[in-house]
């Protein structure tokens, strides 16, 4: 390993999996892990695969250090939930079945060696990323929208990680258009989330599926998932295009609220299904924005895919940005 200067480790905790990696500072992945994450044994067993990921990846980098140091400057860690970074503390992490863990705690004690922990949002910690590394670099303010079983968003503004009062700016995929729309995982009803996320695409799909309203290769008796509409769209299926025509719209509609309010010049669009459907997506988003945005607001607007190659990257990135948060 060349020697790049310092290195983190980042972990990004998902519902499914969990990614791992040793990041320098130039952005370069060094090493990397990924596990299936053991929600169903209980938090504990989630802790344990989070301490033997960063105690493995720092042992990893331990072996270069007699012949090439390297400072390992901390670790980050991006979570779901309701995150207060300043005491390190994760609740409501709905998708992890966790109420409360104070999980720099936690992690800290159970380390072989003293390394400064830091947490955020998994998707504070994407939008971190994509600010230092990825498709948002030299721009001093804008928003990320990760689409992939839900639809999360980060803020920067003027060089500083928007966090709010209560750790939960930028909901975006819980603004409820329709308050007597479908229900949504959070309580309430017709947020945005329920349309522009993996299982609001797959709800579109049964639901015009049932209409009979577009000619269609795709079956409620067969498999349907994500990879099968975005291969359809691709395609040219009728009913698939359809449906991200649809969430194109819903995006364009919170977009063009984001564009009113803080007037950004870049929107970063990450996650699974927000990078597969980006180009299907993208054609219905600017029509609405231009329906219902002011011309001099958007006029400098740029919407593009994400650069980052690994979500542990923006995990990592709370280590390279820990004085960015607005706290």
């Amino acid at each position: 390993m060349k020697n790049p200067h310092s290195i983190a480790i980042g972990i990004d905790v998902g519902a499914t999996k969990i990614a791992a990696a040793l990041v320098s500072t130039d952005g370069n992945v060094h090493a990397a892990r990924q596990e299936k994450t053991r929600v169903d044994e209980g938090v504990q067993a989630v802790i344990d695969q989070i301490i033997w990921l960063v105690n493995d990846l720092a042992g990893s980098l331990s072996t270069d250090l007699v012949r090439n140091p390297i400072p390992l400057l901390g670790v980050g860690i991006g979570i779901p939930g309701q995150v207060n970074s300043k005491d390190g503390i994760v609740r409501n992490a709905v998708n992890l079945g966790w109420d409360e863990v104070y999980l720099v705690d936690e992690i800290q004690s159970h380390l072989e060696n003293e390394i400064p922990v830091m947490i955020e949002t998994d998707t504070n910690a994407g939008t971190l990323g994509e600010f230092t590394f990825g498709a948002a670099r030299g721009c001093q303010g804008f928003v990320y929208m990760s689409i992939g079983s839900g639809l999360g968003a980060g803020l920067i503004i003027n060089d500083r990680l928007i966090l709010g009062s209560t750790w939960k700016a930028a909901e975006l995929g819980h603004i409820s258009l329709d308050p007597d729309g479908l229900p949504c995982a959070c309580g309430l009803r017709g947020c945005v989330e329920t349309i522009v996320s993996g299982p609001g695409m797959l709800n579109l799909v049964t639901q015009y599926i049932s209409q009979g309203k577009y000619p269609t290769r795709l079956s409620i008796e067969s498999e349907i998932n994500t990879i099968a509409v975005v291969s359809a769209a691709f395609d040219g299926d009728d009913l698939a295009l359809a449906v991200f025509s649809e969430m194109g719209r819903y995006l364009g509609i919170i977009i063009s609220f984001c564009a009113t309010l803080i007037n950004p010049n870049l929107i970063v669009i990450g996650g699974g299904l927000g990078l597969a459907a980006f180009d299907l997506m993208i054609p219905a988003v600017w029509q609405e924005i231009k329906r219902r945005t002011l011309f001099f607001v958007y006029s400098e607007l740029k919407i593009v895919p994400s650069q980052q190659v690994s979500s542990a990257i923006g995990a990592a990135s709370l280590v390279f940005c820990n004085d960015l948060g607005d706290a």
